[in-house]
């Protein structure tokens, strides 16, 4: 099992295709109303999804076979709440329920254990400091958790149980309202349970508790702020179908966008199978004032995951990742933004995953000279949580940009994206592409959309690593009006 793990993060670093950054729309410069803009409503009822990972550190208190262990897992569901708000203060209370999709064995024999969970239920007081539209709070209050478990002790009959636990909750997070009715946000939850104990002889205590890294959409049922608010945020008429096209291969972005991405990665693994990456990338941009926008990006990967040791594959949800960019609203020549990017542990199978919490720096620097946009983003993550038992990852991105626009909304364009494994063996660690492709900006109805087909031979890659790769991009473009 540990060789298949070992295997399976392999094969995910070798064969992954991250996310286009030139996928992500343009930064359209911000109208500067003449007028105060009025200060954002946080109050009132609200409603809303999310959407991350979980991981646990447990234990199953066997007696002589005391092991430690942890799970992963990707949980998403809907909350709802409502807010108080005087002056800078915001007070409220919010209700989560989350579908929790994760099963591993915990210990090895000769005493066996296996735990999964179903379903997360939370419920808390929120307290926090309002500047217009930015929200930081606290959470403070308890939650549920429904497991179940398997545990067989030598010389006693297999034992399962199923148990719902409650235990304290602790959370912060941060949430910015970008449309009146409409709010984002981004949390970290811990949750602290109860032991469980089961019903054999001798029995066997199961410790545990769950971290959460969640990010979620409100509506928001009493408007944020009036219609001259909103507009005031916009910039213009919007811009014609070739300068949008220009405009949304630039990463920074300061528009809505949301970018539907499939790669395909051809003779993958010692079958020579298709591994299928497919990124959902919803891109929202963040204004904190006049000078400084943050753009914020999140990867949801489907996944197709070619099995290391079977002629097989196996499909669901990999681990989610995050990037937000501190960017200039009216930049010079040179574009550039810069901040964080972090992984959480949310695939739903061990082959689909790291396993591990990920967290490290992101850049990218563009400049728009004509017709062209030439520049580069980079990012390089550490392991510095999640499943102690999974083993540690440092990997570096890059990923070059170089795109010609002509009339009529068309371009042609080159964006590898380059890779390493600094843990893996020397020969190993570098995954570098050659290629490009073509696309098109164009309106379907009213709504701006943006497609476009690429092709890629990795010219450098490890052993068993995919030999030619078909990328193809649709995103739905909501420049401001």
């Amino acid at each position: 099992m540990k060789a298949r793990f070992l295997a399976s993060l392999a094969a995910i670093g070798l064969f992954g295709a991250p996310a286009l950054a030139s996928d992500l729309p343009i930064k359209v410069p911000l109208y500067k109303a003449l007028i105060a803009t009025p200060s954002y409503n946080w109050n009132g009822f609200y409603a809303g999804g999310n959407f991350g990972g979980g991981w646990s550190n447990g234990s199953l208190n066997i007696p002589s076979n005391g092991s430690s262990g942890g799970l992963n897992e990707f949980i998403g569901g809907v909350q709802g709440g409502y807010n108080f708000q005087a002056g800078h203060l915001l007070l409220g209370v919010e209700g989560e329920f989350d579908g929790a999709a994760f099963n591993q064995r915990l210990v090895a024999g000769p005493a066996l254990g296996s735990v999964s969970q179903h379903w997360i239920s939370t419920l808390a007081g929120r307290v926090g400091l309002v500047d217009d539209r930015w929200l930081v709070f606290a959470k403070l209050g308890g939650g549920w958790v429904h497991s179940d478990a398997t545990v067989n002790v030598p010389g006693a009959p297999n034992w399962s149980g199923s148990s719902t636990s409650s235990g304290w909750m602790l959370g912060a997070g941060i949430e910015y309202g970008f449309k009146p009715h409409w709010t984002v946000k981004l949390e970290y939850d811990y949750l602290g349970l109860s032991s469980w104990t089961s019903a054999t002889a001798p029995t066997v205590s199961l410790n545990r508790d769950l971290q959460m890294v969640k990010a979620g959409i409100n509506y928001k049922f009493g408007s944020g702020g009036s219609g001259a608010a909103a507009q005031a945020s916009g910039g213009g008429d919007g811009a014609n179908t070739e300068e949008l096209a220009k405009q949304s291969q630039n990463p920074v972005a300061s528009m809505v966008s949301v970018p539907f991405q499939s790669n395909s990665n051809f003779n993958a693994g010692p079958f020579g199978r298709t591994q299928e990456i497919f990124n959902i990338q919803p891109v929202v941009p963040l204004s904190l004032n006049a000078e400084w926008n943050v753009i914020s990006r999140t990867i949801i990967p489907l996944m197709s995951q070619p099995d290391p040791l079977f002629n097989s594959s196996t499909n669901g949800i990999g681990d989610i990742n995050q990037s937000l960019f501190l960017s200039p609203a009216h930049p010079g020549k040179l574009i550039w933004g810069a901040g964080p990017v972090f992984t959480v542990p949310s695939a739903n199978d061990p082959i689909l995953g790291t396993g591990r919490f990920l967290f490290g720096p992101t850049a990218v620097f563009l400049t728009m000279p004509g017709h062209w946009v030439i520049g580069t983003l980079i990012n390089n993550q550490w392991s510095i949580g999640g499943n102690p038992l999974r083993p540690p990852v440092n990997t570096y991105l890059e990923q070059f940009f170089l795109t010609y626009n002509m009339a009529g909304g068309w371009f042609v364009t080159s964006t590898p994206i380059v890779t390493a494994n600094w843990l893996a063996a020397p020969g190993q660690k570098w995954t570098v592409p050659i290629g490009g492709g073509f696309g098109r900006v164009f309106k379907m109805g009213e709504q701006p959309v943006k497609a476009q087909i690429e092709a890629y031979y990795n010219a450098i890659r490890p052993t068993g690593a995919s030999d030619w790769q078909l990328r193809t991009t649709f995103v739905l473009l909501f420049p401001e009006k």
